[in-house]
């Protein structure tokens, strides 16, 4: 599949261990509501979301798609855990404008706490994900060729390697307002 749109958002983790499927959660809850062609949201996914997020949440997300568009420019990306090392290299062939990754970050935060932050700034290996690939260097390298932020938010928990689905609730509760914070940045609030 071609990733040459203007906006790329990459949603990396694994939905395997709760809070770790933060970042593919979203991207697919993108793509559902969107009803992006460009990529497939995951049907196993969003039935999850639909059928145990708490009910108060979920309205909330499905609101924030009421009366826009996803503009032709922007395509959303289910990274995986494997997006270091297969997808963020792949902006070498394409002329991206920005890239926004969601990601679940280790800050000094409460767990559900929602930041932006600038790969730049970020130090070496604070960013590291669960699988253990740190991953401040190739967004700092991709940075150089077009601008990139993670939406990032503080786990409450990642049970790697015990299999155990479903967000925590404050991380839960976190997924209306980054869903708010990548509207902006991609322009459509």
């Amino acid at each position: 599949m071609p990733y040459n749109s203007d906006i790329i958002v990459v949603g990396c983790g694994n939905i395997l261990f709760k809070d770790d499927g933060f970042g593919p959660i979203l991207i697919n809850l993108l793509q559902k509501y969107f009803d992006d062609k460009n990529d497939y949201y995951d049907p196993i996914v969003t039935s999850y979301v639909e059928d145990e997020f708490n009910k108060d949440i979920l309205n909330q997300i499905q609101e924030k798609f009421e009366d826009i568009s996803l503009p032709d420019s922007v395509q959303f990306v289910d990274g995986g855990t494997a997006a270091p090392s297969n997808f963020f290299p792949l902006y070498e062939q394409y002329d991206w404008k920005k890239l926004i990754v969601v990601d679940v970050v280790e800050f000094n935060a409460e767990p559900g706490t929602i930041e932006v932050f600038d790969p730049n700034v970020m130090q070496i290996a604070k960013y590291d994900n669960p699988h253990g690939m740190t991953v401040e260097e190739p967004l700092q390298k991709i940075s150089e060729k077009c601008e990139v932020v993670v939406v990032g938010c503080k786990p409450g928990e990642i049970p790697t390697p015990d299999v155990d689905m479903g967000l925590t609730e404050p991380v839960e509760k976190a997924v209306p307002k980054a869903i708010d914070i990548i509207l902006n940045e991609i322009g459509v609030k």
